[in-house]
């Protein structure tokens, strides 16, 4: 092999080993935390982050050392596309969050509050309301999944910085 058509190869390697931070979607990084309470959130988020932190062994209980405040959770729902009679043929979901990690004991602040927010469209037709509907309902789902993973991420980060 010359030095040629060794350095594509070379530079390729070290390309991809500098990508060290890019993760499949779905995969989460693990809080190096034992327990943690999840405070202001809705019922459908707080359950989105138990089903995600427990089994990967972080208990979600009202009494944890460090609690996930959610200090804001929004939703904003908006006309993206309209047809050729003005009726409206593709909606945008947004769905946001701002966050802080806090220590129970002397509630400090372990890091800076932390916005998270994510966008999705989908058709909408005033003809089918019906499936609509059920449409609207699977990409709010896909939201909470989405903004849960980038969360507990965001959280595994910030658990790194906390003493043991």
């Amino acid at each position: 092999m010359t030095l040629r058509s060794a350095l594509p190869v070379l530079l390729a390697a070290l390309l991809l080993s500098a990508c060290s931070g890019w993760q499949l979607r779905g995969q989460t990084s693990v809080p190096n935390l034992e327990s943690v309470t999840v405070d202001g959130a809705s019922a459908r988020l707080r359950y989105t982050l138990e089903d995600r932190l427990e089994p990967a062994g972080v208990q979600v209980h009202g009494q944890a050392p460090y609690i996930i405040k959610v200090l804001d959770e929004r939703w904003d729902r908006r006309t993206a596309a309209v047809d050729d009679r003005g009726r409206a043929a593709e909606r945008e979901l947004r769905y946001e969050i701002t966050w802080q990690l806090v220590d129970r004991d002397t509630g400090a602040m372990l890091n800076p509050p932390r916005r998270i927010a994510a966008i999705r469209s989908f058709a909408y037709s005033p003809d089918n309301v019906t499936a609509t509907s059920d449409e609207e309902d699977l990409v709010r789902t896909d939201l909470f999944e989405d903004v849960g993973y980038r969360l507990i991420n965001q959280l595994a980060n910030a658990s790194r910085k906390i003493e043991p």
